[in-house]
């Protein structure tokens, strides 16, 4: 029986490791680097800004001029790490990503208490991991690949704390959590609410780690505040904020009386101008983007630089049927859940052409069934795995809608993310609640034999 256990367990690590060696090699050498990052303006802000000094507040906290729009410091900084090198970028994106998923698949086996089902869970993520709609992102120098991959690495970290909430592992998820904040400025909402709900669960669970979960909350609001500083200096949110009274607040009536009131100039303009077209439709897009430059909407962007933001805010918080998405169509409420958007990363060939088949499998009916089997699983056991992928859904759902509201311009690549995080859901849910019955099947035949 020794030497059947001895073999068994020479198999499993063979198989385990076999496994993350081929997806290194499919994600590192399985796909020619081509330098479509030049048609992105996106990608040449990058460059220039990691190109200042590292110990600068340029680097950082730079501010915009004509011919550059600040970043958050995320990017530029990988970029910098690889001497401002496009090809080197690329390379190191799909790097991160090969080992961002690597801990993450460790973080989640470990949970996970059979052998074989380590195994199948193992591949089957790296099966999911391979899909062109998130690989496809690190062809381009754009901020969704490290976004995607340090989200992934955030949840690994996330599951590493759970499972032994030490110093270490906390000082861990906060440096993971300062770089993926720093890649989208809109990461630092859904960190803050994460602890919030890391907070809730020590009182629901009886945690004793509350004082570390207390500091990981403080270093949230903490960087929530830091993060809206710097996008304050670079006026980061200037062109989103226009983009959403040109694309949405402009079609409706009432909502331009409602900001004309609250002294935003140049309504008549903007109804003139963009009133009965979707800004967001590629033929269009150029609408907007001509007006960026344009001396005739001079007052309106002054206005957006020193009141509009917060006027903005304010509209959201009292109008919660636009927040929600209430005028929007069926149609354009479906770009929640869009994926595979190859005009940002070509086409998917060779082996990239099976899981992009495969995926997107599951939907958002499957995942209210799934989390519906967990809630009833979290009042019984009360652990924090189990109730991990409930919270994803609630950051992603607000992630979602904040996403959705930041900016009317490229919604389907703001978005992409939702049904990825939607599949990941169903899939270590499925994970959660075998593993739940076969614990509960290996107690009962304990029980038996005892």
């Amino acid at each position: 029986m020794k030497n059947n256990s001895t073999l068994f367990n020479y198999i499993y690590f063979a198989l385990f490791y076999t496994g993350i060696v081929y997806f290194f090699y499919i994600i590192l050498c399985n796909y020619t680097i081509q330098p479509i990052w030049e048609a992105f303006p996106d990608s040449k802000d990058y460059e220039f800004q990691s190109e200042s000094n590292f110990f600068s507040r340029e680097f950082f906290s730079p501010k915009p001029d004509i011919y550059f729009a600040p970043r958050p410091f995320t990017v530029p900084l990988f970029y910098k790490m690889v001497n401002s090198d496009p090809y080197k970028m690329v390379l190191l994106q799909k790097i991160i990503y090969s080992i961002s998923i690597t801990v993450l698949i460790f973080s989640i086996i470990n949970y996970l208490s059979n052998k074989i089902l380590k195994i199948v869970a193992t591949y089957l993520l790296l099966y999911f991991f391979t899909w062109w709609d998130i690989v496809g992102w690190s062809n381009n120098i754009l901020s969704e690949s490290l976004s995607i991959s340090l989200m992934f690495l955030w949840f690994g970290t996330i599951l590493f704390y759970y499972k032994k909430q030490s110093l270490t592992n906390l000082l861990i998820l906060i440096g993971v959590s300062i770089l993926l904040s720093f890649t989208r400025d809109t990461w630092p909402y859904i960190i803050l609410l994460f602890s919030m709900i890391n907070v809730f669960l020590f009182l629901l669970f009886k945690n004793q780690a509350f004082k570390k979960n207390c500091t990981l909350l403080a270093f949230s609001i903490l960087l929530f505040f830091v993060q809206n500083y710097t996008a304050n200096v670079g006026e980061r949110y200037k062109l989103p904020v226009f983009n959403s009274i040109a694309g949405r607040i402009s079609q409706n009536d009432e909502y331009v009386k409602w900001f004309k009131d609250n002294g935003m100039p140049l309504s008549e303009k903007l109804v003139k101008d963009f009133r009965g077209i979707n800004v967001d439709d590629g033929n269009n897009r150029s609408i907007v983007y001509s007006k960026y430059n344009d001396s005739t909407y001079s007052q309106l962007f002054n206005w957006i630089l020193k009141d509009g933001k917060a006027t903005y805010q304010k509209f959201l918080l009292t109008h919660l049927s636009y927040f929600f998405l209430a005028d929007q169509s069926a149609e354009l409420k479906r770009r929640v859940f869009c994926s595979n958007l190859q005009g940002y990363t070509q086409e998917p060939r060779g082996f990239y052409t099976n899981p992009d088949t495969t995926f997107p499998y599951f939907n958002f009916v499957s995942t209210i069934i799934f989390l519906c089997i967990l809630v009833g699983l979290v009042i019984k056991y009360k652990t924090n795995i189990l109730a991990f992928p409930l919270i994803l859904f609630v950051l992603f759902g607000l992630n979602a809608f904040i996403s959705y509201n930041a900016d009317a311009l490229e919604v389907k690549r703001h978005l992409f993310i939702t049904q990825i995080v939607l599949e990941f859901i169903n899939i270590i849910s499925i994970l959660l609640i075998i593993n739940v019955l076969i614990n509960k099947r290996q107690k009962k035949l304990m029980t038996i034999r005892n």
